[in-house]
């Protein structure tokens, strides 16, 4: 099996992280970036030209079909979710384990699994440092592929979970 980070270096440190020993999530231009919410829609192109200036393929951005969402869900929570259509299917699954999970206001949850990257807010404020913690993740793994120059090899993010909040809690 091929090197890839197993750790992330933040500016300040994240309030939670558990790093796991699963595999990692490959990127590939299978996933995508769903979203419930089309109001932050513009957040998540930072991410797509970060990918982009490292791979010249963004990945692309759609919302999640209601199908997929339960109404519940969508009306208590703002996600992103960066996986293939196939595993966006089962959206309700991947949130379910969270749904009662005590995030406050300007906190997120994060979380990289082998079939996805999860990130679940309930608020703008902590979307948005949500968002921005995935680029500083995102990057490091990029810069870290770069520098190995393995690139007959996938992109690979290691799985995760982290909480986080604007101000300490």
């Amino acid at each position: 099996m091929s090197n890839f980070l197993k750790e992330f270096k933040f500016e300040k440190s994240p309030l939670k992280i558990t790093y796991l020993d699963k595999e990692p999530l490959k990127l590939s231009n299978e996933l995508i970036f769903f979203h419930n919410k089309s109001k932050f829609r513009k957040y998540l192109t930072q991410l797509q030209y970060l990918i982009k200036s490292y791979t010249n393929t963004p990945l692309h951005a759609a919302g999640i079909r209601d199908s997929y969402l339960k109404e519940e869900f969508s009306e208590k929570f703002l996600i992103v979710l960066l996986s293939t259509s196939e595993t966006i299917k089962r959206t309700n699954e991947i949130i379910k384990p969270h749904s009662e999970m005590e995030l406050n206001n300007g906190c997120f949850y994060l979380e990289v699994d082998t079939n996805f990257m999860f990130l679940l807010s309930r608020d703008m404020e902590g979307l948005i440092l949500g968002v921005n913690t995935m680029e500083i993740i995102l990057k490091q793994i990029m810069e870290d592929y770069m520098n190995q120059k393995q690139f007959d090899d996938y992109i690979k993010i290691c799985s995760f979970k982290l909480t986080d909040c604007v101000k300490s809690v």
